[in-house]
């Protein structure tokens, strides 16, 4: 009867387990914290070592990813606890995660030793069970293939390219047919950083394309911000800049909260670079913010005039004449931002009043303009400027200023 309730015991916090993991893939990373910190619970009830260690496991994983090192201590202390004192009650789980924190404080070689303890304790496991005592229900093969992915990714970070991209490859042959979990998108990632570092933007491009296709079919949403993550770094490298920005305005949204702490700084590391990459003037009408190649940070708010003369001269801007960057007459000027016929008595004082204000706003000196310039018988954008305009296009029909 004491072994029937066990084994319902166990499986009980084996199903809180899956669930957890189920809750992290689809980015409900609070939800997975609260699932494993009770299945943790249970665990240490039901005295089963084997399964805290998973749950310990997975939290500090999910810590680490929230940047919340008073709670990463406080699990990891309790992990390390049982490594020491129950060393055959620790699951594959604990190398996995242990490799994945070091590999995210870019520590390789320690990585690298934690995913090969992992892929020795899963080769262990016995070959007829499903996963062993896993509770993630993984087959053998597939924790085999998920070690050697992340024995890839590390041999990467270790600057042996040939080698990573042989593994990644054979991993494919080997094991991609059977469509593991993350198998295959992980190999895709890695292949897609490989070409990353060989330049070659066409593959780059199809082996994210393939990453992405691989997280999509499994529903892991997690992995696939990471895939997104990388096809704003590709946009910016290709000069795609309003790709990058709508990969990264996404991201954003998506990982808004807390427990998405690593993820957001690495996006404001990507974000910074792309500003810094982009433009020398950047144009965001969707938050009403100019930012100039100066470090100038001017907010313009609802002035949808001043921004409207700003969409408009860029688009000139990108409009190859036969001198190069052409601009606007003033009655072009007074058809496009205004919607009016332009009668020189009428607009002349309007058109340099704003044109004043602007310069005012975002010319280091006025009197020799680097940004806004005089052009025949009206405006233009300095000719070779570096000019990125955020937006739907609807700054010109918006109404609020004359």
């Amino acid at each position: 009867m004491g072994s029937s309730a066990t084994v319902e015991k166990n499986a009980n916090i084996k199903e809180a387990l899956r669930l957890g993991f189920l809750l992290a893939e689809k980015c409900e990373l609070i939800k997975a914290i609260e699932v494993f910190e009770e299945a943790l619970k249970k665990a240490r009830k039901a005295r089963n070592n084997y399964l805290a260690a998973e749950a310990l496991s997975s939290l500090l994983w999910l810590f680490d990813e929230a940047r919340d090192e008073t709670r990463g201590k406080q699990v990891e202390k309790e992990l390390d606890a049982i490594i020491k004192t129950c060393p055959h009650d620790c699951p594959p789980l604990v190398w996995y995660c242990k490799g994945a924190i070091a590999r995210n404080r870019n520590d390789f070689k320690t990585a690298h030793r934690h995913y090969f303890r992992y892929l020795k304790l899963s080769r262990a496991e016995d070959k007829n069970s499903s996963g062993g005592r896993c509770s993630r229900g993984l087959s053998r093969d597939a924790h085999i293939a998920r070690g050697w992915c992340m024995i890839a990714v590390t041999q990467l970070g270790l600057g042996r390219t040939r080698r990573a991209e042989w593994l990644c490859l054979e991993i494919l042959r080997r094991y991609g047919p059977a469509n593991h979990p993350s198998v295959n998108g992980t190999a895709h990632l890695t292949l897609a950083f490989i070409a990353e570092s060989l330049r070659d933007w066409r593959r780059y491009g199809d082996c994210l394309q393939k990453a992405s296709e691989c997280f999509l079919t499994e529903h892991n949403w997690y992995y696939h911000l990471y895939v997104m993550k990388a096809q704003a770094r590709l946009a910016r490298l290709q000069q795609n800049y309003v790709i990058a920005y709508w990969h990264l305005d996404l991201l954003s949204k998506i990982a808004a909260g807390p427990s998405f702490a690593k993820l957001r700084r690495e996006i404001a590391t990507e974000r910074n670079r792309l500003e810094q990459d982009a433009v020398d003037l950047l144009i965001d009408s969707r938050k009403g913010v100019v930012k100039t190649r100066d470090g100038g940070v001017i907010s313009l708010r609802k002035q949808y005039i001043l921004l409207g003369i700003l969409e408009a001269l860029t688009g000139a801007h990108s409009t190859i004449g036969n001198s190069g960057e052409k601009g606007l007459s003033k009655a072009e000027l007074i058809e496009k931002v205004w919607g009016e016929r332009y009668i020189p008595e009428a607009h002349d004082n309007k058109l340099y009043y704003n044109i004043n204000r602007l310069r005012k706003l975002i010319e280091p000196d006025m009197r020799e303009p680097q940004y806004l310039q005089n052009w025949k018988e009206g405006y233009r954008l300095a000719p070779g400027l570096k000019v990125q305009f955020l937006g739907d296009g609807s700054v010109l029909k918006q109404k609020g200023e004359t």
